[in-house]
């Protein structure tokens, strides 16, 4: 997929978390607004949860790091403009 994409898969050093500061990011916001913010009663519970907050995350909330849009909108414009194709 990545290859048909022209996406290169870089690697990140051991124990260096600065080195890869989004995934870093997206851990610390899902703690904060996902993981501290609920209760789970049950894995299926948490599964649901985490399925909305996942489509939340994508569609609803913007993102400083893209010019506060949204990861969808960021798609739907580069499919737009023939940038990525699927």
């Amino acid at each position: 997929m990545l290859e048909k994409l022209q996406i290169v898969h870089k690697y990140t050093r051991v124990r260096r978390p600065q080195t890869n500061g989004k995934i870093e990011r997206f851990w610390r916001i899902f703690e904060k607004q996902f993981f501290r913010k609920y209760e789970f009663l049950s894995n299926k519970d948490f599964n649901l949860k985490l399925m909305d907050w996942l489509v939340f995350y994508n569609t609803k909330r913007k993102h400083g790091g893209i010019k506060y849009i949204t990861p969808m909108q960021k798609l739907e414009n580069l499919l737009k403009n023939n940038l990525v194709c699927l």
